[in-house]
């Protein structure tokens, strides 16, 4: 009886696993999106004495969504401000540019509760969210940057 339970079990466990999916991505709202977020989405800290500063990550949308305007160079950014009540880096004095240039407008902050957010692959839940956007650059390789005043850049370097 015994060996006839542990077989029963055995088998009805291999089909069962048998009918899963095997997604890495299956826990993500948008699976599309976010595998090509993964693909473009990089990650930059502000080190001051061994202590993170800023932490900075960007998504390149015109490579990450296929719908994105071709016109702008497009990116999602997520910056945390560590140990700082104020998260808005631009009212802390923060500038982002990309190739040198600043954007065409100030960036706009978005819920952290936005599909596009929830579908990052690098998120800080203490961090706030904006989109950007910047002239069309004819460079192949771009640079975009988060400096202040006397402190070191935080640089993310994509290619198109």
């Amino acid at each position: 009886m015994r060996k006839f339970l542990l077989s029963t079990s055995f088998i009805t466990a291999l089909l069962f696993s048998g009918c899963t999916t095997n997604s890495a991505l299956k826990h993500f709202e948008n699976k599309e999106l976010n595998a090509n977020a993964l693909q473009y989405t990089k990650k930059s800290d502000i080190i001051v004495d061994n202590e993170p500063k800023v932490q900075f990550f960007a998504t390149y949308l015109n490579l990450a969504q296929k719908d994105n305007d071709k016109e702008i160079e497009s990116f999602l950014i997520g910056v945390y401000l560590v140990n700082q009540k104020n998260q808005n880096f631009l009212q802390q004095g923060y500038t982002l540019t990309l190739n040198g240039q600043e954007a065409l407008a100030e960036p706009l902050e978005i819920s952290p509760k936005s599909l596009m957010v929830k579908s990052l692959p690098i998120k800080n839940p203490w961090g706030k969210y904006y989109i950007a956007h910047f002239p069309q650059q004819e460079d192949f390789k771009l640079t975009l940057t988060l400096e202040k005043t006397n402190l070191p850049k935080a640089v993310l370097e994509y290619e198109k």
